[in-house]
C-alpha cells in the first residue's frame, strides 16, 4: 500500500517545477541579452556616426554652406566615416575592457 502524498510534498514539487522553469527562463533571457549586447558592440560606431550625420529634407540645405552640405551627403564619405567609427568603437571597447580587467582584478 502506498502512502498518500501530503500537501507539503505537493507544494515542494510545485516549487521545484517553478524553480526549474524560472532557471530556464533566466538562461534564455541571459542569452538574449548577450545577443543584444554583441549587436550593440558591433554597430555602436555606425549608430553614433549616423546620429551625427543629418538627413537632408527635400529641397532644404542642412548647414547653409554648399561645400559642407555636399560633403555630408556624399555616400562614400559617409561609408568611410561609418567604418572609422566602427573601428574606433572596437578600440574603445578593448581599452575599456583592459581598464576594467586592471581595476577589478579577480
Amino acid at each position: 500500500m502506498t502512502k498518500p502524498s501530503t500537501k507539503g510534498a505537493r507544494s515542494m514539487d510545485a516549487l521545484d517545477k517553478d524553480i526549474r522553469r524560472l532557471r530556464t527562463k533566466a538562461r534564455l533571457l541571459e542569452e538574449q541579452i548577450d545577443v543584444n549586447f554583441t549587436y550593440l558592440q558591433e554597430h555602436s560606431g555606425s549608430m553614433f556616426v549616423r546620429s551625427l550625420l543629418p538627413r537632408k529634407i527635400e529641397g532644404e540645405a542642412m548647414t547653409g554652406i554648399q561645400l559642407l552640405d555636399t560633403l555630408i551627403q556624399n555616400e562614400r564619405l559617409q561609408a568611410v566615416l561609418l567604418r572609422l567609427a566602427d573601428k574606433l568603437a572596437v578600440r574603445l571597447g578593448d581599452g575599456l575592457n583592459w581598464v576594467i580587467d586592471r581595476v577589478f582584478k579577480k
